[in-house]
């Protein structure tokens, strides 16, 4: 067992006054606002608890409860999804526009920003043997783009046009519907150009959804001292499954994750 000195609360408890909003769907109504941060409030106070426990038994134990919180919230999102499917017709209007499918994956050559919890989950599943091992894949990835010498670079998760870690996939890959898979593809190709843009239309309220649990996992971290910000998912893989250390040392305080650029 790694020990780890015991996470406590650090800073006052103060309610959650800022939503973390991904980017892309534009601001929360009113109401939205207010049940994003009444969910966020029970995830945090879970979340919180949950680490204080586990962390008195080591690292493994902290990683597991990790695990636990992250997977919690997924599940949570998924099921409260499949609550307003069924109980909104516009929502089920919506989703019936949605155009992504297996195989599709122009979205998967596109930074992808999570929290900490998520990519020490996806690390510690791909050194637990739950996910394929690729960590040679990741760590070319992690490689600065000038580095790399390409631009476009696939997410090094994705295997033969599918996600290998699909069932743990982060919030910001989730909650991402088009509903045009041909500007999608313009995306693509627009990406290898520098300064070109296409505007893809996404379902929004997928995107909203997830704002409550991301910012009660961010308001967790907050609470216990540890570096609590999104995070670059390549880059972070990278450290995670380059330095076994990497995680013990963010929870323990210590800001490992690189910053994002731009």
């Amino acid at each position: 067992m790694i020990a780890l000195k015991p996470l406590a609360v650090a800073v006052p408890l103060g309610p959650i006054a800022k939503l973390v909003i991904p980017a892309g769907p534009g601001l929360p109504t009113a109401e939205q606002a207010k049940a994003a941060i009444a969910l966020a409030e029970r995830i945090r106070a879970e979340a919180r608890a949950a680490l204080i426990t586990a962390s008195a038994s080591g690292l493994d134990a902290a990683l597991d409860a990790i695990d636990r919180i992250a997977g919690g919230a997924i599940a949570g999102f998924e099921a409260e999804m499949k609550r307003l499917l069924a109980a909104r017709a516009d929502y089920r209007a919506e989703m019936d526009t949605a155009q992504c499918r297996l195989g599709c994956a122009f979205c998967c050559h596109v930074d992808v920003v999570a929290t900490p919890f998520e990519a020490i989950r996806i690390a510690t599943a791909m050194r637990r043997g739950r996910i394929p091992d690729l960590g040679a894949a990741v760590a070319e990835a992690a490689l600065p783009s000038q580095t790399r010498g390409a631009r476009n670079t696939p997410c090094p998760l994705l295997v033969e046009g599918a996600c290998s870690a699909y069932a743990i996939r982060p919030f910001a890959c989730r909650s991402l519907f088009s509903s045009d898979a041909k500007l999608c593809e313009l995306g693509f190709a627009a990406g290898a150009a520098p300064g070109a843009a296409v505007n893809v239309p996404i379902l929004s309220w997928p995107r909203l959804l997830s704002m409550g649990y991301l910012t009660g996992l961010v308001a967790a971290m907050r609470d216990l001292g540890l570096a609590a910000r999104l995070i670059e998912l390549r880059a972070a893989l990278g450290l995670l499954l380059a330095d076994e250390s990497a995680a013990s040392r963010w929870l323990q305080g210590d800001d490992v994750f690189p910053q994002q650029s731009g």
